[in-house]
């Protein structure tokens, strides 16, 4: 807010979901608009807006005059809009409501958000609207929260866990788990299955353990620690000599407590789950069986979307992209000029001038008519075979990044005819 104008960033939603592993997932459509609500004539220089998403990470070792500092920050992705171009004269804005809308297509392998003690993953988005000399910039920021959703349909990540060994002439083991994937305030059950070998021997506890294990890295230096974030133990266990079966639940901590894994350049975040199994020998003497299983903690649970279907965006990313058919859209009008500039593709960037000199040229009476572009008077899907689905690894190494808005066609207009299910 400034005096009578309020200048903002307005978006579809903050909190952007990646759907599936940095493999697996199609990335997503970042949306939203830049509002300027002007009470007043203005006078405006120029009008951007940048997206960014940046790591870093900073620690301390040694003590006294062998201390050390490391710090290292990198940029992950950037993307500049420039609404108003900054030109010699400046823009004279009537009183009224300015709106300028921005799509950017988000990687699929992008890393999640994390705030750590020792590093950071972020990403913000900054419009800048800058004013003549002695007149105070109108600045608006916007946090934008980005998480990772594991798909239920991954079997590797679905399909129950199994450890199973025999341990030094004393013991036969399975320990399990359901799956791979947990969440926070999850329970983790873990079941154990314990046939002796060795005579006279006897369990007294079994202890299991949830640990996280960070790794930061910086060019000159890498640093690695680990923390037991819950532990249980359990001995209560019967004077059996024969089998012992129990089932032991450990439940994961609130997202205050743990952090979900992360792979970044500087920043690496995995969990295990661990256990120790104490015995007692006939002769009285203490054995102790350690073991250990990988886990992913994901900062949303699969069984939560189990039945939702996914994006739309995610859908229509599935057509085969035909740069034929996409320049000739955008020369008929079909294709709206709000399409993301995010690594445009080249049908789109020929539409990047004409747009440009269309807004500066009315700079004096702008409305939303000319910042949002003409609505799509036909359905650009017809006639095009859905069936041809690229691979994502393609799609990436084509560059051809784009997207649509304005009118788009229903969920289920996108069904095969051969087929009763929509493409995802």
């Amino acid at each position: 807010m400034h005096g009578s104008t309020t200048f903002a960033i307005n978006l579809e939603t903050d909190h952007v979901i990646l759907h599936g592993t940095t493999d697996e997932s199609a990335g997503v459509i970042l949306r939203g608009s830049v509002v300027l609500d002007s009470r007043e004539n203005t006078k405006i220089k120029s009008i951007t807006l940048k997206f960014q998403g940046r790591t870093k990470v900073q620690w301390t070792e040694g003590h006294g005059s062998h201390q050390r500092h490391y710090k290292e920050e990198r940029t992950i992705i950037e993307h500049e809009w420039n609404f108003m171009p900054h030109k010699r004269k400046t823009y004279h804005l009537s009183e009224g409501v300015y709106k300028w809308d921005f799509e950017l297509p988000l990687p699929g392998d992008l890393p999640s958000t994390i705030q750590h003690d020792l590093g950071q993953v972020y990403y913000r988005l900054k419009a800048v609207a800058e004013r003549p000399a002695f007149s105070m910039n109108y600045i608006a920021k916007r946090n934008v929260l980005l998480s990772r959703l594991m798909l239920p349909s991954s079997l590797e990540l679905n399909q129950s866990v199994v450890i199973s060994n025999e341990w030094t002439d004393k013991l036969s083991y399975n320990i399990s788990v359901p799956r791979k994937v947990f969440s926070c305030n999850s329970p983790i059950p873990i079941f154990f299955d314990l046939v002796p070998i060795a005579s006279q021997l006897t369990v007294r506890s079994i202890s299991c353990s949830l640990k996280e294990y960070i790794t930061l890295s910086t060019n000159e230096h890498t640093k690695s620690e680990g923390r037991i974030v819950h532990h249980t133990h359990d001995d209560h266990f019967s004077n059996a000599t024969d089998r012992w079966t129990t089932t032991e639940v450990l439940t994961v901590p609130s997202e205050h407590n743990i952090h979900s894994d992360l792979y970044s350049d500087l920043i690496k975040i995995k969990h295990k789950l661990k256990f120790t199994v104490s015995m007692m020998n006939a002769d009285g003497h203490i054995s102790e069986l350690r073991a250990a299983i990988p886990i992913i903690i994901a900062s949303l649970a699969p069984e939560e979307v189990a039945n939702e279907l996914p994006a739309y965006e995610d859908a229509w990313k599935s057509m085969p992209y035909d740069p034929v058919l996409v320049a000739s859209l955008i020369a008929s009008g079909d294709l709206p000029s709000s399409i993301a500039r995010a690594l445009p593709n080249e049908a789109a960037s020929n539409i990047e001038s004409t747009n440009t000199s269309t807004t500066t040229s009315s700079a004096s009476s702008i409305d939303e008519d000319v910042v949002r572009g003409p609505e799509d008077p036909l359905p650009w899907w017809q006639g095009v075979d859905l069936s041809r689905v690229p691979s994502y690894s393609t799609a990436c190494t084509s560059r051809r990044l784009y997207s649509f808005s304005g009118s788009l066609p229903a969920y289920d207009s996108l069904v095969l005819p051969s087929r009763t299910t929509a493409i995802n």
